[in-house]
Parts: C-alpha cells; sequence; structure tokens
C-alpha cells in the first residue's frame, strides 16, 4: 500500500538555482592556495556530478597523491567551505530559476508532504547555495555527496531521513519524487523506483530529458500547479 506520505526530493545546481560559476571559482581557490596550480577546475563540466569526484577528477589530473586521500578529499571540502561563503554571498552571476520560490512556498507547510535535498554537493556548501537566497527554510533534511558518492544511493538515504522526521514508515516508490535538471536525476528516480519530474532548465532539453524515461517533463517552475499535479500534491 503506497505511503499516504509524500516526500519531494530536489536536486539544487541547474534545478533549484545556478551559482553562476561560484563553485568553480572557490575549488580553483583551493588548488592555487594549497598547490599553486591555477584553473584546476579547467573543462570539467560539473552539471549531475558529485563534488567529492570532481575533487578527485582534479587530483589525478595533476598527478596529486596522498597516503590517505578520503581524509585529504576531507580537507580539500573543508577548503573549498571556507572559500565558498564569501564568493556566494556576493555573487552576482547567481540566480534563482524560474518559479521556484513559488513551488516551494506552495509546497512548504502542507500536511503530508515532506520536502527534501538529494544533491550532489557536500552539505556545508549545498546549504551556503541555498543560503544565498534563502532557501534553506524549505529543506528541513537532505542527502548529499558526503553521504554517498553515488547519486542514485542518496534516495534511500534521504527517505529514511524523512521516515526520521515522520515518525514512521514511508519507503520507496511513486509517492517519493525525485525533482532535477539532468539525465543522472532520471536515472536515479527509475533505479529507485519513484517519480522523476524533469526540469530542462540547463544544458538538456525537454526531449533528451523525456527521452531518458522521465515520467515529468518542464520547461521550468513557471506553471506552478502543473508541477503541483505532476508531484500528486493537490
Amino acid at each position: 500500500m503506497e505511503s499516504p506520505v509524500k516526500v519531494i526530493l530536489f536536486d539544487l545546481d541547474g534545478t533549484l538555482m545556478v551559482s553562476g560559476g561560484a563553485g568553480q571559482k572557490a575549488i580553483n581557490a583551493v588548488f592555487a592556495d594549497r598547490y599553486g596550480i591555477q584553473d584546476a577546475f579547467g573543462d570539467i563540466v560539473p552539471h549531475g556530478m558529485m563534488d567529492p569526484v570532481i575533487f578527485q577528477q582534479i587530483l589525478d589530473r595533476f598527478g596529486i597523491t596522498a597516503e590517505d586521500r578520503d581524509a585529504l578529499l576531507a580537507e580539500l571540502a573543508e577548503d573549498y567551505a571556507e572559500r565558498l561563503e564569501p564568493i556566494m554571498r556576493e555573487h552576482e552571476r547567481a540566480r534563482l530559476m524560474p518559479g521556484v520560490v513559488e513551488l516551494l512556498e506552495a509546497l512548504h507547510g502542507r500536511d503530508h508532504v515532506l520536502v527534501g535535498l538529494v544533491t550532489g554537493n557536500y552539505e556545508k556548501t549545498g546549504r551556503i547555495k541555498l543560503d544565498r537566497f534563502g532557501l534553506n527554510k524549505y529543506f528541513d533534511f537532505g542527502a548529499f555527496s558526503s553521504d554517498h558518492p553515488v547519486r542514485a544511493d542518496l534516495v534511500p538515504v534521504a527517505v529514511a531521513r524523512a521516515e526520521a522526521i515522520h515518525g514512521g514508515p514511508i519507503g520507496l516508490g511513486r509517492h517519493v519524487v525525485l525533482v532535477g535538471d539532468t539525465p543522472k536525476d532520471v536515472e536515479a528516480a527509475l533505479i529507485n523506483g519513484v517519480t522523476s519530474v524533469a526540469v530542462a532548465t540547463l544544458g538538456h532539453t525537454v526531449e533528451q530529458l523525456g527521452a531518458e524515461g522521465a515520467h515529468f517533463v518542464f520547461e521550468d517552475f513557471s506553471d506552478t500547479a502543473a508541477v503541483l499535479a505532476a508531484m500528486g500534491v493537490s
């Protein structure tokens, strides 16, 4: 029997907002300070990627080794957060996607609807990005790349945290909705048997996301009522 509770899980970058290169700028600063490397981010295309994977690609590209790579990645994540916060606070190119605030407001405070995050960001840096636009208040829980390096495996983590808030079982199924802007978000939804709502706001077309198997695809979130209907929220 399907849970009466709806769990709506949002990707962050490209779905809710774009940082306008703030993350890339902060990561470049980390590697410039630590290793004297300029433009470490280079030609990495981050859409749908997990932050630890981005850092590992940079380490491999420049032949940076460590006896304990996990410890090094943890240090880099802390350095990244420290540099991102002031950049993100003032970054003029950061912007929200159309209709985001209206959609989150429509979901906020509804009975039997829990709204969380599933994102490739580390939790600390993801929260820094959301704070730029005052969005943290809409997300009481989430799953982040600091929880697991594989996006699809974050969905059960997020649902488990929703269950802790709800105080009872929710489980996976179509009553869980994963919202994202890349094929990797669609794939993560389908692997877990949850509803995929895709939005073609950054880098992928409606046709491409539909071809990946998304259950619902929108150009953006401008039509709040239509998006709520796709989510099964009335």
